[in-house]
């Protein structure tokens, strides 16, 4: 009993540590503010490719191998799509870090659950309880209200959340873990990164240079920043209720909503607190959905 207590307790802190570097990465990707968005993202697929080749060869495992395997047992149209949302959602990510609008961010990873459990109704008929129901309504109250008050429409969020769903959906059909996703992603999109980055250089436009050694760093750094949080969250979750997981995974968007007002003093307008009231009731209603699934089966 002890021994079970102990491995829940180890894994329970591996999956936290994994979302807290998570909620800190804004930190680090303020960091490359200079840098185009785009040759950030870049970057990220290269080192991470690098960096999840590394992983499976000192394992004594060929990762063109493990490519081909996965290619062989999936559809190379849906793995193809998988990596691109997945790069869409990178680059609206760092962007919205990199150009002050970290909220928005913040408030697009609060919306993301509540817009898959949506989506998990909508294309693969998975059944919503009346919590839940209630999540995906208050958080589309929220984007409503913001859009009428403030007569824009949170696109940066949206898309953040959208794309972070869509991705979702196509791991449902995907199924491998962490790392063989991570290795697949950025293995598909190399050759393409490799052409930009090639371009770049020629250009002379490139931040990768040797007069510049701290960005070139930085830079490099964001494999690491992919790796090492990933990596913890699965050693974790396997080991976990993933019911437990769902709640955790708001740890992240709460520390990039606090980076946004505390640190980077971003301007947060009544509108926003009364939209991110709705938003954050989702949430809790989300919460509550998933710690205690099988007294809400009942509501069905």
């Amino acid at each position: 009993m002890n021994g079970r207590t102990n491995g829940a307790g180890r894994a329970l802190a591996l999956i936290v540590t994994g979302y807290l570097i998570w909620g800190l990465l804004p930190l680090y990707w303020k960091l490359l503010s200079a840098v185009p968005s785009l040759e950030v993202l870049v970057h990220r697929i290269l080192w991470s490719a690098v960096l999840s080749s590394s992983y499976f060869l000192l394992r004594g495992i060929n990762p063109l191998k493990v490519l081909r395997e996965i290619f062989r047992l999936h559809s190379p149209v849906l793995l193809l799509t998988s990596a691109l949302i997945l790069a869409l959602n990178w680059l609206s990510y760092v962007y919205a870090i990199t150009s002050g609008h970290l909220l928005q961010a913040s408030m697009g990873y609060f919306i993301a659950p509540m817009l898959t459990v949506f989506f998990g109704l909508l294309f693969f008929r998975e059944r919503m309880n009346r919590l839940q129901a209630g999540a995906v309504i208050l958080s589309g109250l929220g984007v409503l209200f913001t859009t009428l008050q403030a007569g824009k429409v949170p696109y940066l969020s949206l898309f953040i959340a959208l794309t972070f769903s869509l991705y979702t959906m196509c791991k449902k059909k995907i199924h491998l873990d962490g790392l063989k996703s991570l290795l697949a992603d950025s293995l598909i999109l190399l050759p393409a990164v490799l052409v930009y980055l090639a371009v770049l250089d020629v250009q002379g436009s490139s931040s990768f240079t040797l007069s510049d050694p701290l960005t070139g760093a930085l830079l490099i750094a964001s494999g690491f920043a992919t790796m090492i949080p990933l990596t913890l969250y699965i050693n974790g979750a396997i080991r976990f209720e993933m019911k437990s997981v769902g709640f955790l995974q708001f740890i992240t968007p709460v520390m990039a909503f606090l980076l946004g007002v505390f640190v980077y003093r971003e301007t947060l307008l009544v509108t926003d607190i009364l939209t991110f009231s709705f938003i954050l009731a989702g949430a809790g209603l989300y919460i509550r959905s998933v710690v205690s699934p099988h007294r809400l089966a009942s509501d069905h």
